[in-house]
């Protein structure tokens, strides 16, 4: 039984200019008819098409198929296939870590407005920061990011690791683009002229920096002067910008203030008050959570 090329195209689903690809490139040989020099393709013919879109399937390059079919058949496909069982587990290792990150941001944006004036004490891991530019209030300096940088954090794949954060040194704000050093290390990536924020216990607010011009330092000046008598600052105030956009008719810029603490006297009353924070956190966390879900089940 032999068919012509429309005949193949129709039954295996593939376009004629892919199977006359696959003949260009050596992988497939029809025969040809005397009279006409028409391609004809038998039997056999399509079980090799078959095969060849199982094996592109299972990525397998052109030029791949071309060595499996022709020298040491066995032993190219196994070791082809145990090279894309390692690809997918990668691809399971990215798509976790990605899981564990879509939910904590969704978690974050969904409990922010609960969360805004109130306090609570965390852990918070380890950053490394890339410089963008100086500032004073809404006044910014002209960007600075190396081509190196660039090329690491602008991609579909990494921007949604990376946090627009802000230090509050004295006199000025500088600003950085953030990654956890987690991420860092699960993305295999290196920054260049990089900053490093280690492992810290931050007492934490959210506050609304307001419209565009708004903002100023006095927000933070306010939160330190509420907590000085419990805590002792030990490091560099910063923020984390957790959203921008419009909530009915007010423009919002959200952002998640984190102060490095450690407590002046340490009792078992002020370990109690931590702990009673964080649990009173994660309490306001579950409750919004759980009044989010309910506006949806109800809508």
């Amino acid at each position: 039984m032999e068919y012509k090329i429309g005949e193949v195209s129709k039954i295996l689903n593939i376009s004629k200019e892919m199977i006359r690809y696959y003949e260009k490139q050596g992988i497939l040989k029809p025969s040809r008819k005397e009279d006409n020099n028409y391609r004809t393709y038998s039997v056999m013919d399509v079980f090799l098409l078959m095969e060849i879109i199982r094996y592109q399937s299972i990525h397998f390059g052109i030029k791949d198929i071309s060595e499996l079919l022709n020298e040491h058949y066995l032993e190219n496909y196994a070791q082809h296939l145990y090279q894309y069982y390692q690809e997918i587990d990668q691809d399971i290792i990215k798509k976790i870590l990605l899981k564990e990150r879509v939910k904590e941001l969704a978690e974050r944006i969904e409990t922010c407005k609960f969360n805004l004036g109130k306090y609570w004490v965390k852990n918070v891991p380890a950053y490394q920061l890339v410089f963008l530019t100086n500032g004073k209030g809404d006044d910014y300096d002209k960007l600075q990011i190396s081509i190196e940088n660039r090329n690491l954090l602008f991609s579909k794949e990494r921007m949604v690791y990376v946090e627009s954060m802000v230090l509050f040194e004295k006199g000025k704000e500088t600003w950085w683009y953030g990654m956890e050093e987690r991420y860092i290390e699960s993305l295999q990536l290196s920054f260049k002229d990089e900053k490093y924020l280690k492992k810290q216990l931050c007492l934490c607010t959210m506050i609304d920096m307001g419209e565009i011009g708004c903002f100023n330092r006095n927000q933070l000046e306010n939160i330190l002067n509420e907590i000085k008598d419990e805590y002792q600052i030990v490091g560099i105030p910063r923020g984390i910008i957790v959203g921008r956009g419009y909530e009915g008719e007010n423009f919002q810029r959200i952002m998640e203030i984190q102060i490095p603490i450690a407590l002046k006297h340490w009792n078992h009353f002020n370990v109690f008050l931590c702990f009673l924070s964080y649990f009173t956190y994660l309490c306001i966390i579950s409750q919004a959570l759980d009044l989010v879900m309910l506006s949806r089940h109800i809508l």
